[in-house]
């Protein structure tokens, strides 16, 4: 006689299998998107190139990341030679939450509902192997780097993460900091940083808003985020797509204040926002400089000379 399945397993089986159709599609869309991104880019990695043979007096500043995208034939992010590798990257799936993570440091860094195991895992890898963003030299240079052997979180820090998306940053300094601010306004990542920071929820905040000049319902500032906090012993970590100078520029009040804080800050997306911070910031007393090599960042729209410095690191004592 055949044996019954109890429709407890059945439907189990059903979203397991509507699981797997929805990460498989998710991963298809996702290899699509980067197929059709890099045909774009194949005119500008020839702009680039044309532009620089033109003016030859202006490729000595270029001359390494020149060299690489003639020898690679392609245009890439991080224009530098690939060092070394990762290796194995320990995984998974929580069934309860229904998230996948990868395990960085014994840790679980959590990743949204819609993405794959693997896709995770690729990303994982994209942050510590090819933008270096914890260093360890995995590429000849490290644009994206926010963090140095003198430039870093120290024990006892109030860490404030502005863009954190997966936080990486965060969870790998989390034990050593005193308390930890997550601003991220993307919903897409709030049910991933809950469960990544529930172990450490004491002493982690997690706000749904943007940073901005104003507060409001969807919008904070930073001297709202440092109200209650004592203005020494801060760490900023600030990707926020484009809103950098901005929200710097309206924050020198509260920057101008602070005594040990220390700001590592993007300034690769748009043109010309690493000179404008370094003024700021020269401006307030403090002590700045960029993170090695440069980027090309084609979200926004790139003209000459192409090429952006990544980050800006401010220290004032």
């Amino acid at each position: 006689m055949r044996k019954r399945i109890k429709s407890t397993t059945f439907y189990k089986i059903l979203r397991n299998i509507n699981f797997l159709i929805k990460h498989d599609f998710q991963q298809e869309l996702n290899d699509t998107r980067y197929e059709i991104e890099t045909l774009k880019l194949m005119p500008l990695t020839t702009e680039i190139l044309n532009y620089y043979k033109a003016n030859p007096e202006l490729s000595l500043d270029y001359k390494a990341e020149l060299s690489y995208i003639r020898e690679n034939k392609a245009y890439i992010t991080f224009p530098y030679k690939h060092l070394r590798s990762l290796g194995k990257i320990h995984s998974g799936y929580n069934k309860i939450l229904k998230l996948p993570f990868v395990i960085h440091n014994n840790k679980k860094l959590y990743f949204p509902s819609t993405w794959s195991v693997k896709y995770a895992n690729d990303i994982y890898r994209n942050f510590i192997e090819n933008e270096n963003i914890l260093g360890g030299a995995y590429r000849e240079k490290s644009p994206h780097q926010y963090q140095t052997g003198t430039f870093h979180i120290h024990k006892g820090d109030t860490l404030l993460d502005i863009g954190a998306a997966e936080a990486l940053v965060s969870l790998d300094a989390i034990d050593k900091i005193k308390r930890l601010y997550l601003i991220e306004s993307d919903p897409l990542w709030i049910e991933p940083l809950n469960a990544t920071f529930r172990p450490y929820k004491e002493k982690v905040t997690i706000i749904n808003k943007l940073i901005s000049d104003i507060d409001s319902d969807s919008t904070i500032t930073l001297a709202s985020l440092l109200k209650n906090e004592e203005l020494s012993a801060l760490f900023i970590k600030m990707d926020i797509e484009g809103y950098e100078t901005s929200v710097i520029e309206a924050s020198k009040d509260v920057l101008s204040r602070a005594k040990d804080i220390r700001i590592a800050c993007c300034t690769y997306h748009k043109h010309n926002d690493a000179a404008v911070l370094n003024s700021i910031f020269t401006a307030l007393n403090y002590k700045t400089e960029y993170s090695d090599g440069y980027m090309l960042f084609t979200i926004d729209e790139l003209k000459p000379p192409y090429f952006r410095k990544g980050i800006i690191r401010a220290e004032k004592e």
